[in-house]
């Protein structure tokens, strides 16, 4: 490749963390490729089959070493093979018995991405990150209930929910995983002019 093109076409670089690292993308993604699968091979009208709890949680623990594109090949094979309004179980899932990559201890591979920023910015960010994917895979083991989800963490209901809200996050109304939380907030209407009392003749 010429170099003076890689520089021409680097104009804002964007770092895409691979889907190992961002588990709480993995149900909306497996939902998604579930409904675009389902209506592309089946038959109009064929009752949509639905992702069990358990289903969801082996998917978020998967290490994707193929990244979005493995699990998107996983969830299409599951669309052509699931009769319709089926619950889809863990052992439905084609995947490859893989054990998730240890962390790594080398401090230079985390430092790395982080070069650019500040450490209080760096150490913020990385303390969101790792709330935001301890809650889901909190959440996803403890099946949506979050009083277990607290025995399990060892912390208060109220701590959860804390991080749930520092983070924009609230459960998933038919599932259990997190989601982001929608705005609720609506605009307050604007105020009506009051009437001038009018000066006695």
């Amino acid at each position: 490749m010429r170099e003076d093109l890689y520089y021409r076409l680097r104009v804002v670089p964007i770092h895409v963390p691979p889907l190992r690292e961002r588990p709480e993308d993995i149900p909306l993604l497996a939902e998604y490729f579930l409904s675009t699968y389902w209506v592309r091979h089946r038959r109009k009208g064929e009752t949509f089959p639905k992702l069990s709890d358990g289903a969801i949680r082996t998917l978020c623990t998967h290490p994707w070493r193929g990244n979005v594109r493995e699990l998107q090949n996983v969830i299409e094979h599951v669309a052509v093979l699931t009769e319709p309004g089926a619950v889809i179980r863990p052992e439905d899932l084609p995947l490859t018995a893989e054990a998730r990559p240890a962390v790594s201890t080398n401090p230079a591979s985390l430092i790395s991405t982080l070069l650019e920023e500040s450490y209080h910015v760096a150490r913020e960010r990385v303390i969101a990150q790792f709330e935001m994917q301890y809650l889901t895979w909190l959440l996803s083991r403890a099946g949506g209930n979050m009083s277990k989800a607290a025995r399990i963490a060892g912390v208060d209901r109220t701590t959860l929910y804390r991080l749930m809200e520092r983070h924009g996050l609230q459960r998933s109304p038919n599932a259990a995983w997190v989601v982001e939380r929608e705005s609720t907030e609506e605009a307050e209407p604007a105020s009506q002019p009051q009437p001038q009392p009018q000066p006695a003749a």
